[in-house]
């Protein structure tokens, strides 16, 4: 594959995709809408089932990362230069110990993210009284509070099972003491107030986060006559699908956010979830085209009708919006884009195998025209040619 053709997306249009199928056969808005009105039952699919071409499996994200595969963001690297992608090559190891080690923290996004695919976690922020954690009073305080909302609510397991008051308390107490932590000492308290929130199941957020929470809350409810929740509703949430490509013999994984089924919304498709502080559509198209949010779901698609053995030929992006007024938005992606998306995940690939087995990863000079020493013939974007209105002087 000649790099040259993917150096802007006129050319790519110019020399033409080979589509992988016409485009009529992709799911449309209306056959979607249509189905759901029409069937309000949804059933549920067993993991087992999906299990034709590859592995689809419900693991945790660590051991997703550790898989030794191509996913779609070393993919992307590919369309840069080979010289990208052999940087890129080991950022899920990276990924992986950035996860390890990474301090807890509140990101609003990532809850809204989590929420959109599991709706009771909107009911789950809380906004807990200021204490401070350098003294005993204040660490009290934080532990009066969350004892007070597990005798009255429960606690949760790691199944998200609810546990009895008593019992979730008993085994904060226990994990501290077995720790070798002395309860009665400052350490020991901070470590009790810790497995006081994890067993609460909830998620302690400030006044500002959580309004915005219940702001998107009811957007999600609200949004195209509750539509939203149908869809998520019996899909299959962040399950890893792991594939070797029969082109190139390359294994790849993916990890949707969400897949939904035929039985459900009368088509296969893939659900992402993309929390952005854009403006408007018009700035998250600009962002999704810049990001190549295209590769990735055509990949998905690819990948995940090989896998399943279904045919997936829909893409559905629901868009929150996290700044003012935190719209919601459900988005279905053109036939054109995703075939798009699938050539430049072929391209990608390509590119990978062809880097990988002559041991040579050049850079931008791979854009060049051969014996132009890597000399690329430079050209601004179109909008830079407009018309500068007259001026006048005097």
């Amino acid at each position: 594959m000649d790099l040259h053709t993917l150096n802007t997306g006129t050319e790519l249009m110019d020399k033409g995709i080979d589509y992988t199928r016409p485009l009529s056969e992709y799911a449309t808005p209306d056959q979607i809408a249509d189905f759901c009105r029409q069937n309000e039952k949804t059933h549920h699919i067993y993991t087992e089932t999906l299990n034709i071409g590859g592995i689809a499996v419900q693991d945790a994200m660590e051991k997703y990362l550790s898989k030794d595969a191509f996913n779609s963001g070393t993919l992307k690297e590919a369309l840069k230069t080979p010289m990208h992608l052999a940087f890129a090559m080991d950022d899920d190891k990276q990924k992986l110990e950035e996860l390890k080690g990474a301090k807890p923290y509140f990101n609003l996004g990532n809850f809204l993210h989590q929420a959109i695919l599991e709706p009771t976690k909107f009911g789950r922020a809380i906004v807990e009284p200021k204490y401070s954690l350098a003294s005993k009073e204040g660490v009290g305080v934080g532990i009066g509070f969350w004892e007070g909302i597990i005798k009255e609510k429960g606690g949760f397991d790691n199944e998200g099972e609810i546990i009895h008051p008593q019992t979730a308390l008993q085994i904060a107490n226990d994990r501290v003491v077995n720790s070798g932590l002395n309860l009665e000492k400052q350490d020991g308290k901070k470590a009790y107030l810790k497995e006081l929130k994890e067993l609460s199941g909830l998620e302690a957020v400030t006044e500002e986060n959580y309004l915005k929470i219940q702001i998107i809350k009811r957007q999600y409810e609200n949004y195209g006559g509750g539509i939203l929740a149908r869809l998520i509703k019996h899909s299959k949430r962040e399950i890893s699908l792991y594939y070797q490509d029969p082109q190139t013999g390359f294994d790849v994984k993916v990890r949707p956010d969400a897949m939904q089924f035929s039985e459900n919304i009368g088509v296969n498709a893939i659900l992402s979830v993309k929390s952005s502080g854009v403006e408007d559509l018009r700035a998250f198209y600009y962002q999704a085209a810049k990001l190549h949010y295209d590769l990735s779901e055509g990949m998905y698609q690819e990948v995940a009708s090989a896998v399943t053995g279904r045919d997936f030929n829909s893409t559905i992006t629901i868009m929150l919006q996290t700044v003012a007024p935190f719209a919601v938005a459900l988005l279905v992606w053109s036939p054109h884009d995703i075939e798009t998306g699938k050539y430049k995940y072929r391209t990608a690939l390509q590119i990978a195998k062809e880097s990988i087995d002559t041991k040579q990863f050049p850079g931008y000079d791979s854009f060049a025209e051969k014996e132009a020493f890597g000399m690329i013939q430079m050209e601004l974007p179109q909008w830079n040619n407009k018309e500068f209105l007259p001026t006048q002087i005097t």
